[in-house]
């Protein structure tokens, strides 16, 4: 299953929950020789004269990607939560498109960067290719520019393995 594949099943999943949501980028672990998937729902609120605001994570969408089959949609509680967080609400500006074109393409673009550096996470000790590293920077690029900021602990979290190895791909020649 790709990136795209698993975001879309888990979103056939979260057809139930209120309009006023937002989702997080994909986080990916691997646990027990399989690629897990999750993505976290959150709601929002447009405040007038102060932007959009959001909550913490409501619920957890998870799939994996090694067999391709959607695991749970569920509430996001105990276990799950990260650290303690600074009080809500959390203010979080959204980058803004042009055109909702331009919101399929550059997704398109990340879940691409997803399938590009997924099996190299898995194998942390095949060699680094030319296309790895240019694909982390734009990764890490595109992460910077659509991650929550309220919600980068939940991404440390829940993926935080991937990114660090992103991160260091990121720093080779």
């Amino acid at each position: 299953m790709n990136t795209k594949q698993a975001v879309q099943e888990i979103g056939k999943h979260a057809n139930f929950l209120p309009r006023e949501r937002g989702v997080a980028l994909p986080l990916i672990e691997f646990e027990q020789g399989r690629v897990i998937m999750r993505r976290l729902y959150y709601y929002t609120r447009t405040v007038p004269n102060d932007g959009m605001h959001i909550t913490p994570p409501q619920f957890v969408g998870s799939a994996d990607m090694t067999n391709g089959k959607f695991i749970a949609l569920t509430k996001f509680e105990g276990d799950l939560k990260p650290p303690t967080l600074a009080p809500t609400p959390w203010k979080h500006e959204r980058f803004r498109f042009a055109s909702p074109d331009e919101i399929l393409v550059e997704f398109d673009s990340i879940y691409e960067l997803y399938d590009q550096l997924i099996p190299g996470f898995i194998a942390p000790d095949a060699p680094v290719r030319k296309e790895m590293v240019v694909g982390a920077k734009r990764y890490l690029e595109l992460f910077e520019k659509h991650a929550e900021k309220p919600l980068l602990p939940y991404y440390e979290r829940f993926g935080g393995k991937f990114l660090a190895w992103v991160r260091k791909v990121a720093q080779e020649k």
